[in-house]
């Protein structure tokens, strides 16, 4: 949905840009957007003959997303699929662009969308030739306004792109030494699974969960705890958050998680990506509730 935009190139031409369409590309291994404008060179009334062909090259068109606050941040640039076409009088293209993204992207796209309709803008700079003798040549531009449903979008595009497919989390950056030591132990287990190395993911999830447990005593968040030797101090998720029985439930989860992610768990098991995958998330949501916690 968007306005089309007329831009005049000498006294009788214009080049009307007409948005068509915006589609994932289904056949690309990376999430790709496609996006088709209608481009008219139509001819003002009482125009002398000859009206001359137009061409256009040097397009350079960057995509932009508006917030509910009306800025806009850039997405990224747009390829064309033509770098050079040529216009007669009441002629007409389709002009196909391409966008790469990648799933952060996506994510911070769908942080700005806020679960509505898709706005975005198309900052177009080109060189229009009036193909006269001698050729006059100009440089042109223009903002082309569109608005995706949301919809389209959710229903259609997102899922094409795989969006769903891939779970991004983003590990907080604070300040705190002691936060900053939990959470490069966590990057370092997000390295280890890009690489396909799980046996050494489950090591820094094991890193992660014993700095945590470290951190929440060291802050007082700790308790007594009677085993087959005697007793021990661990960290008291009740009075972190408040709740007895909350408490008891994630204190339960942060000790199975730390047998987990101890190697002796799977002795005579190969480490598989499942295995990788339950650490890390399940190590990441009590670290960052953890977090959470000690930061209010």
């Amino acid at each position: 949905m968007s306005t089309p935009v007329e831009v005049p190139i000498g006294t009788y031409s214009r080049l009307r840009f007409t948005y068509r369409t915006i589609s994932p590309d289904v056949y690309s291994i990376y999430p790709r957007l496609r996006i088709d404008l209608d481009v008219a060179h139509t001819v003002v009334g009482g125009a002398p003959s000859p009206v001359y062909n137009i061409a256009i090259t040097d397009a350079n068109m960057d995509l932009k997303i508006r917030d509910k606050d009306g800025i806009y941040h850039y997405i990224g640039t747009l390829t064309p699929t033509q770098i050079f076409f040529n216009l007669s009088p009441g002629g007409s293209m389709i002009l196909n662009s391409f966008l790469n993204l990648d799933h952060y992207g996506l994510s911070q796209i769908e942080k700005l969308r806020e679960n509505k309709d898709i706005m975005l803008s198309i900052d177009t700079r080109f060189i229009a030739e009036l193909q006269q003798q001698p050729p006059v040549r100009s440089p042109q531009s223009f903002t082309l306004e569109l608005r995706v449903p949301k919809s389209d979008w959710v229903e259609t595009i997102l899922p094409s792109l795989k969006y769903k497919d891939v779970m991004l989390i983003e590990i907080p950056k604070l300040a705190d030494t002691g936060f900053t030591e939990i959470v490069n132990y966590l990057n370092g287990a997000w390295k280890q699974y890009s690489m396909g190395e799980y046996d050494k993911v489950l090591s820094e999830c094991r890193k992660a969960i014993e700095a945590l447990n470290g951190k929440l005593r060291s802050k007082g968040f700790e308790k007594e705890v009677a085993n087959e030797k005697g007793t021990k101090r661990v960290p008291d998720w009740s009075k972190l958050l408040g709740n007895q029985e909350l408490g008891e439930i994630i204190g339960i989860i942060n000790q199975k998680m730390w047998g987990f992610v101890t190697p002796g768990a799977h002795a005579g098991k190969a480490i598989n990506k499942e295995d990788a995958d339950f650490s890390l998330m399940t190590i990441y949501a009590l670290i960052n509730l953890a977090i959470k916690k000690l930061s209010l």
